[in-house]
């Protein structure tokens, strides 16, 4: 009994060190209209929306799961509205990381794919899920070059324009996740 123990625990911890990025959930795809790296839509539509958003946030998830494909169906695909996403990574290491590898998934044209890729796998706040292995297994699931990603993530390329991103957000009275600036107004 000891010895057949023994296996189970032993097969449970090699099982698990093979799987070192845990369970990775399948890409849900949202509508990516006239994608333009951070931006959906037409440049020349009456209203600008800029959305500060952390990958890590409770309420951006929610905002992505439950209302971001209705408002892109009905405001962007129509051309009534030009839509950006703005990284505001504040809540952790793992947010930074996060729009970072986005801004290098946009380097191959996949902005859009990866930040939905990052929301399909959302799973709280500093727990681990936006690790560099995460991260770039996300790329894989996508179809990205995985090693130019990884390269560009440790190369910490973005690393400036994630935080001017957070500095931004500040300047613009941000007090939270997501928000929204609408024609330059912070609603």
């Amino acid at each position: 009994i000891v010895v057949l123990f023994a296996l189970v625990i032993t097969s449970v911890i090699i099982f698990s060190s093979l799987k070192p990025v845990g369970d990775i959930q399948p890409l849900i795809v949202h509508d990516h209209p006239q994608a333009d790296g951070l931006s959906l839509g037409d440049a020349n539509a009456p209203v600008k929306v800029v959305e500060f958003s952390d990958f890590q946030c409770v309420a951006c998830s929610q905002w992505w799961s439950r209302f971001e494909a209705d408002f892109i169906t009905t405001y962007v695909s129509t051309g009534k509205v030009y839509f950006t996403y703005a990284p505001f990574s504040f809540i952790g290491p793992e947010s930074v990381q996060a729009a970072e590898a986005a801004y290098c998934a946009n380097d191959q044209g996949k902005f859009w794919e990866y930040h939905d890729m990052l929301f399909s796998n959302w799973n709280g706040e500093n727990v681990g899920n936006f690790s560099d292995d995460r991260l770039i297994a996300f790329a894989k699931e996508i179809g990205l070059d995985e090693k130019a990603l990884k390269t560009c993530l440790n190369s910490n390329q973005y690393n400036s324009l994630v935080q001017d991103g957070r500095v931004a957000g500040n300047q613009s009275g941000l007090e939270g996740t997501p928000s929204f600036l609408v024609n330059g107004k912070l609603v």
